[in-house]
């Protein structure tokens, strides 16, 4: 102990404050880091040993570096950005969906007014050539601006698809990158270090992955982080990652996960965040629109296709179908096709081009039992039960006579599950005109010049409820708009909370582990009166030292 001992405290102090100094150095060249946390020295002093009856310090050391870290603002920011991520997928998608369909005086409901407004304008002249162009114009028209909102529709969900496509290479590499940190991270601290830059990557690697797709993360005590999507399917286990995989089949894509020789889809619940949002709008809102619009084309091509084949042309033709007829007819969903109080009994009203048949259904029955009742009538439809892709089962009615038209109505025989209400998938894509000759437009119900009757009737379609017997065409192309404003009020809404509330956390985040430039400056103000103490004390010794040498000369 001596003067040995007290050049050894000052060598300490010194190279103490030194890395002190480079931490804080480090904290300020990384203040704009994205993720970065504060990092702190954590001193501690050497064994005292005993000299005499005293007990004599030995200088100081860094014992560890430390990163400012607060758990539960963490996983917040990860709850909020998954929320957000959710929300701002939607966004553009919804901004196109309002495109399509516009309230404003060009889209769809115009077309529909203007239509039913040209049979008016027949009304005051039934024989007049111009009046009558002028309605297969606007029969054309009509059916170009269903095609072409269905077109739109299909482009919006081609185009998530797309969006997911792109993005499926980039979180495979992210989770990736999170599995090779967790095999650095276990490495360096089972040697007892701190791996503090590694950690602030894996966070912002987190981060991202829950703003796409919603991951839920938990450590273990090695330090490594698994993850897991919401529905609990395994994506990172220590330094391993799975790979998730797109799957297109023609305009369809779906997300898989392969876990040894299995594979899961990835849908619903197991899915969280961006992508969540993308696929929600992809299977729910936007196939409820597109059947909502091929409603409306089914009841528009029935309604007008059955009152046009009661009237006469100017030629002499009657049953002549004004919109090509659909094939088939298919009813909504039902879980079970055997479920024997489905239906009640009741009658069924068949109309088949025109021709009304009524059949007697002896319930309670299943909707098999429907089929082969309708069947059993012969009235010039064919009735089948089909399995869905997801196992509901649906009826479809074909007329045995291709392009006839069909008018049903069940509403008597409702049961255990609703009547049955027909519309045809994708009719609003394939809806076009079937009358070209002016002649056999059907403006009366004789070929008379004057007869307008059959024209008044159809124009008087405008304003009669002929979808689901509660709204006209144009009301119910109105709840569709409205149904899209909604839903893209309400995303704009969510988005702010979201954005708002993922703001105040970061920065109560960088309040608690960000960067202050202040309070560095600070820490180095310190450090350096501490380095500078350091140098006298070796300083002072070290003249000490000399002093004794010299006593001895």
């Amino acid at each position: 102990m001596g003067l040995a001992a007290a050049l050894n405290t000052g060598k300490t102090s010194l190279f103490t404050n030194q890395k002190a100094i480079e931490i804080a150095g480090n904290n300020i060249a990384n203040v704009n880091t994205e993720g970065y946390s504060r990092q702190k020295a954590v001193f501690s002093d050497f064994p005292s040993l005993q000299f005499g009856s005293f007990f004599v310090g030995q200088g100081v050391k860094i014992t560890d570096i430390t990163r400012e870290y607060d758990v539960f603002v963490n996983e917040q920011l990860l709850d909020k950005s998954q929320m957000l991520g959710g929300e701002d997928a939607k966004a553009i998608p919804l901004a196109e969906l309002e495109r399509v369909f516009s309230v404003g005086e060009e889209n769809l409901a115009t077309e529909i007014d203007r239509f039913f407004d040209a049979w008016q304008g027949l009304s005051t002249n039934p024989s007049g050539q111009v009046e009558r162009d002028i309605v297969i114009q606007r029969g054309e028209l009509l059916a170009s601006s269903f095609n072409s909102v269905a077109r739109d529709l299909d482009n919006v969900s081609s185009n998530i698809n797309e969006i997911v496509l792109s993005e499926v290479d980039g979180v495979n590499l992210k989770l990736t990158q999170v599995a090779d940190l967790n095999s650095r991270i276990q490495t360096i601290e089972a040697n007892g270090q701190s791996a503090n830059s590694f950690r602030d990557q894996r966070d912002v690697l987190l981060q991202e992955l829950s703003y796409t797709l919603g991951v839920q993360s938990y450590e273990e005590p090695t330090g490594a982080v698994n993850i897991q999507l919401p529905g609990g399917l395994p994506l990172v286990q220590n330094g391993s990652a799975l790979q998730l995989e797109a799957i297109s089949q023609g305009d369809a894509l779906s997300l898989q996960l392969n876990v040894g020789e299995s594979s899961f889809d990835v849908t619903g619940k197991n899915l969280g965040g961006k992508f969540a949002g993308l696929l929600e709008l992809r299977d729910e809102f936007i196939p409820s629109l597109k059947k909502d619009l091929d409603l409306t084309a089914y009841e528009m091509v029935q309604t007008v296709n059955e009152q046009h084949a009661l009237g006469t042309g100017l030629d002499g033709s009657t049953g002549v179908a004004f919109f090509n007829n659909p094939g088939n007819h298919t009813s909504q969903s039902y879980v079970d096709p055997n479920l024997a109080t489905a239906f009640n009994a009741g009658d069924i009203q068949i109309d088949v081009d025109g021709v009304k048949n009524t059949i007697s259904f002896a319930g309670p029955g299943s909707l098999n039992d429907l089929a082969t009742t309708i069947n059993g009538a012969a009235v010039g439809v064919t009735a089948t039960v089909n399995l869905q892709d997801n196992g509901d089962s649906v009826l479809i009615l074909t007329p045995d006579t291709a392009g006839q038209s069909v008018q049903l109505d069940m509403s008597a025989i409702e049961g255990a599950y609703e009547s049955p209400e027909f519309s045809m998938p994708n009719i609003s894509d394939l809806i076009s005109m079937s009358l070209r000759d002016t002649a056999k437009v059907a403006a009366g119900n004789s070929s008379a010049p004057g007869d307008n009757i059959n024209a008044l009737a159809i124009s008087a379609f405008k304003d009669a409820n002929a979808v689901n017997g509660e709204d006209t065409f144009v009301s119910f192309y109105g709840k569709m708009a409205a149904s899209v404003g909604i839903e893209a009020g309400q995303n704009r809404l969510s988005q702010s909370g979201a954005q708002d509330s993922l703001t105040q956390l970061k920065n109560m985040r960088d309040g608690k582990a960000g960067v202050s430039i202040e309070e560095e400056m600070i820490s180095l103000i310190k450090y350096q009166r501490g380095f500078e103490a350091s140098a006298k004390l070796l300083s002072t010794v070290d003249e000490m030292m000399v002093t004794v040498l010299s006593i001895k000369r």
